[in-house]
């Protein structure tokens, strides 16, 4: 069983495309009652269309995530126009901090996947806050920042999406290192196929890709919603995934007591496995600052 915490558009559009792909049941648990009662009521009317017998149910009790194997954080404040996620920190973290409580209680041994933003901060507040195995709480944001890298590769080449393999590392913010040497497209590196500048602006529009999206319709909702079922996907079926999510470092990377996204080996107990890559001198010092900045959120979160 599933539980998702928050059953805003993005909890909610989660919740069925875990049915929609057949996955698991699913709870969705919010403090507003109604909204996810009837989120839930919603999809079941629409489980005969997708042929799924599973089951979602709404509700407020956090003692209903009893027995999950997986829980999603998608609780919290949404991301506005012109906000950046420094801003959401002080409000969110209150929410992830009461949030994580209910988890440690009613769901001590699932694995607790972070969407809220920003979600290497508050994938780090979740990690301390459960007392779980760091391998147990991760945080989704770069696998997001992966699928948006890919299409914009896709694009500017006229080729199907499919065959583009890419990886995003860092922050899932603004500082985010989309990692230019490992995207290839069918095995051809994609340095082979564009041009300088044709990548800049593919990387470009990789790290502003969630703000143009809010900036146009107020909240992104489609895509990380997928990414969530794909990654529940994953740690269910123990698929083995090699993506990239925020993770507790301890001297990866020759950081430590931080959270940041790294390529990982992703499966039945969470972070199977992290793997350290090979990093240019650039994409090393574009890493290193994006691990500044997530260490001073962290500073600033443990003095509010």
């Amino acid at each position: 069983m599933i539980s998702i915490i928050g059953a805003g558009k993005v909890g909610s559009a989660s919740a069925f495309n875990i049915l929609r792909f057949r996955i698991s049941d699913v709870v969705l648990i919010d403090i507003a009652e109604g909204l996810a009662k009837g989120e839930a009521l919603d999809m079941m009317q629409a489980a005969p269309a997708i042929e799924f017998d599973g089951r979602v149910k709404g509700t407020k009790d956090f003692s209903e995530m009893e027995g999950s194997e997986v829980v999603v954080m998608a609780a919290g404040a949404g991301r506005r126009p012109g906000m950046t996620r420094f801003d959401l920190m002080s409000v969110n973290a209150k929410i992830v901090k009461s949030a994580v409580k209910e988890v440690a209680t009613y769901a001590p041994e699932c694995k607790l996947m972070v969407v809220t933003n920003p979600v290497d901060v508050m994938t780090y507040l979740a990690y301390k806050e459960s007392g779980f195995e760091r391998n147990r709480v991760f945080g989704m944001g770069n696998i997001l920042d992966t699928m948006r890298f890919r299409s914009y590769i896709a694009s500017e080449l006229n080729i199907s999406r499919e065959d583009i393999r890419a990886l995003v590392i860092g922050e899932h913010g603004d500082s985010m290192v989309p990692l230019v040497d490992y995207a290839t497209v069918s095995g051809i590196p994609i340095t082979d196929l564009l041009e300088k500048e044709q990548i800049e602006k593919i990387v470009n529009l990789t790290r502003t890709s969630g703000a143009d999206v809010i900036k146009l319709k107020g909240a992104t909702t489609y895509a990380p919603a997928v990414v969530i079922a794909i990654v529940v996907d994953a740690v269910l079926r123990g698929r083995n995934r090699v993506v990239s999510v925020s993770t507790f470092l301890q001297g990866e990377y020759g950081l430590s007591n931080i959270s940041i996204g790294v390529p990982v080996i992703l499966g039945k107990k969470g972070v199977e496995r992290i793997l350290e890559l090979r990093l240019s001198p650039n994409a090393r010092k574009q890493f290193v600052k994006s691990a500044s900045i997530i260490k001073d959120m962290i500073s600033r979160l443990e003095n509010l």
